[in-house]
């Protein structure tokens, strides 16, 4: 059995309420995207998009460790970084990877092939105060991890990742990682906060659909001026069209595609770029939720500006969050499969510090080309839309690919494109 059937399997194991929904709801967003049984959803349907809003009933942490592993204590080298590879070291499931406050200032905190298991995942905990890094945190192949800055109680985030140049990235988790936790880590002056993709490799494994980079777990993190995004989350060339050489030859390989994202709790300040984007993220529904997300856009492009952005091949829940401040969209969606926007508070869409720009929506839906086609089905319930340069809602119909049954509930004046199946809260259309 390979890693990527091994990933779907413990998906099932962990979450069998999950698929049990999935039995009882034929049209629910557990099934996969492109299967749709072709009933509509209209305003008295909300059961079955509701009972699977709860994100009680999904994992969002990785469990705590059920065994008893041994701590520790990481060293510098002269560059005045850690990296740990699993590969070398005594490391085993259970174990606690601990940094010192007492050994600041580190560069960077680097690590390879570093595998917990489900039940003894390793933990990555700073000790004695703030960690201070400069370049930041990277995890290549490695699962099961978990790296929280809660070892000192006086400090809310006790890993602070923060560089004078602005340059890099916080958070750095590629190649064949899995089953990642990311908490109470603040990045501030960096290029992008959260970076979660690999793009098109020349190596097969690192190819779609070799590898899903799955059950991410973001929260409870603080982002604040970055060069470009809040957090990249998924490459945004799903279908390989950009040239890669290999041997010297030009191939366009695939990137992974993400599954099972989870972002929540997290605060999301003045980004030149977008607040949080999520692409290619096809495998198993993502969550972005209870997110404070404000002043993104400052590069002044309308189309790069968003509060919370949902790429190509991106299923996903969004709900709960608060946006403000945006040079373009509060949320823009090109995503596909099934996409839930509930209860969201966003205002101010096409005003940042006093620059506005016009046809900016609280809430943007769109479609784009997929291979094999896929079809989109929306579901916008509950949000509070506030000032705009556009319409509350804006839906638009660049590729004929909307699935029956799209819902727009209690959430400001709606202008859509013609010829989509979209009933509101009174069931006109």
């Amino acid at each position: 059995m390979n890693e990527l059937f091994y990933l779907k399997a413990f998906f099932i194991k962990k979450y069998p309420l999950i698929f049990l929904l999935c039995a009882l709801y034929a049209n629910s967003f557990c099934k996969p995207s492109n299967r749709y049984s072709g009933k509509s959803i209209n305003f008295a349907d909300t059961t079955i998009h509701e009972a699977v809003t709860d994100s009680s009933l999904v994992q969002t942490t990785l469990q705590k460790p059920n065994c008893k592993g041994k701590k520790i204590y990481l060293t510098k080298g002269g560059d005045n970084g850690v990296y740990f590879d699993g590969n070398s070291f005594g490391c085993k499931p259970g174990d606690t990877l601990v940094l010192q406050a007492s050994n600041n200032p580190y560069t960077y905190f680097a690590i390879g092939a570093l595998h917990g298991t489900e039940d003894c995942p390793i933990t990555i905990i700073n000790e004695g105060g703030q960690i201070n890094l400069s370049n930041g945190m990277a995890l290549d192949n490695c699962r099961f991890i978990n790296i929280t800055g809660t070892g000192n109680s006086k400090e809310n985030y006790g890993f602070k990742i923060e560089d004078p140049a602005s340059q890099g990235v916080g958070v750095d988790i590629h190649g064949r990682s899995s089953n990642i936790e990311i908490q109470h880590v603040f990045i501030h002056n960096k290029t992008y906060g959260f970076w979660v993709k690999q793009e098109g490799s020349c190596i097969d494994s690192l190819q779609y659909p070799n590898w899903v980079i799955g059950n991410i777990y973001i929260h409870d993190n603080k982002i604040v001026k970055m060069n470009q995004e809040g957090m990249y989350l998924g490459s945004t060339d799903p279908n390989g069209a950009r040239n890669v050489s290999c041997d010297g030859k030009v191939i366009h390989p695939m990137p992974l595609r993400l599954g099972n994202i989870k972002v929540y709790n997290n605060i999301v300040d003045s980004t030149n770029r977008s607040g949080i984007q999520l692409s290619c993220g096809s495998e198993i529904m993502n969550e972005i939720f209870n997110n404070t997300v404000t002043n993104c856009g400052f590069e002044l492009s309308d189309i790069q500006g968003n509060g919370i952005s949902l790429g190509g091949y991106s299923s996903a829940k969004i709900y709960n969050n608060k946006i403000n401040h945006t040079y373009a969209l509060g949320i823009m969606c090109l995503g596909s499969g099934k996409i839930l926007i509930k209860n969201n508070t966003i205002d101010n869409s096409g005003n940042l510090n006093g620059n506005k720009t016009n046809g900016m929506a609280g809430i943007m839906i769109d479609t784009r080309p997929t291979n094999p086609v896929d079809s989109t089905n929306f579901f916008i319930l509950d949000n509070k839309i506030g000032s705009n340069t556009d319409h509350s809602i804006r839906v638009y119909k660049t590729v004929d690919s909307y699935a029956k049954g799209n819902v727009i509930c209690n959430s400001g004046n709606v202008e859509a494109a013609d010829g989509i199946d979209l009933t509101d809260c009174s069931n006109k259309k």
